[in-house]
């Protein structure tokens, strides 16, 4: 594994860092290069992840520059960049996605950028709102006080005491029977706010294959951007 190494007096202990796809690690002067080695053998995962999705954000940053696909609802969307009179999305029946900018404004791929996650963000929140309603019906649970679509790192959803349901804005690239799985785990946080074994059976009752849905969100949720 490539990497830079850094050492400091200062420091005592061994970290990492991985930026624009490149990784460093800071160190004290007397942990031994071996030590060091042995160490990032077992971050390797971690460190090929980091890499994966910095990847993939440098290459969302370039998507105005050419025609491009993202995935909604894990079917894929042509992109088409254009301009007009004001910046707004566009979606014909093919389907299609066309993002239209002024060519007044300045920084033109951040507002690619915007437009298309505020269409990402309209399509998920839709949907979820849809769902969380149905499931709410079988399950006999009553709805939640508020909804929210926002960027998570590390989760794809969250329940708080107040119930309040908070998704992550990347399921809007994931197959819907991912999406209802994580609807259903959020739903079943309403009465269960643990991961115990009545919470579990909860999630079970009202989506049998979840353990499926979460293989598919381990094996390909890094993958999740745009």
């Amino acid at each position: 594994m490539d990497y830079t190494l850094k050492r400091s007096k200062r420091r005592t202990t061994v970290a990492i860092k991985v930026a624009e796809q490149k990784l460093t690690v800071y160190a004290p002067f007397y942990v031994p290069q071996t030590e060091i080695d042995a160490w990032l053998n077992t971050k390797q995962d971690w460190v090929a992840e980091q890499i994966a999705k910095q990847s993939m954000q440098a290459e969302r940053r370039q998507l105005p520059l050419v025609n491009a696909t993202i995935k909604l609802f894990g079917q894929n969307v042509p992109i088409v960049f254009g301009k007009g009179p004001k910046n707004t999305w566009q979606q014909d029946a093919r389907p299609q996605l066309t993002l239209l900018i002024s060519s007044r404004v300045k920084h033109q791929e951040a507002n690619y950028l915007a437009l298309l996650e505020q269409f990402m963000h309209e399509k998920l929140e839709s949907y979820i709102e849809m769902r969380v309603h149905d499931y709410c019906l079988q399950m006999s649970e009553t709805l939640p006080t508020k909804l929210k679509i926002q960027h998570y790192k590390r989760r794809w959803g969250s329940c708080n005491k107040r119930r309040e349901l908070t998704f992550n804005l990347h399921l809007a690239s994931a197959p819907t029977w991912v999406i209802d799985y994580v609807v259903v785990h959020e739903l079943a946080h309403l009465l269960h706010m643990n991961h115990s074994a009545k919470f579990w059976q909860r999630v079970s009752q009202f989506y049998p294959d979840y353990k499926k849905a979460e293989q598919w969100l381990k094996a390909n949720g890094s993958s999740l951007s745009w």
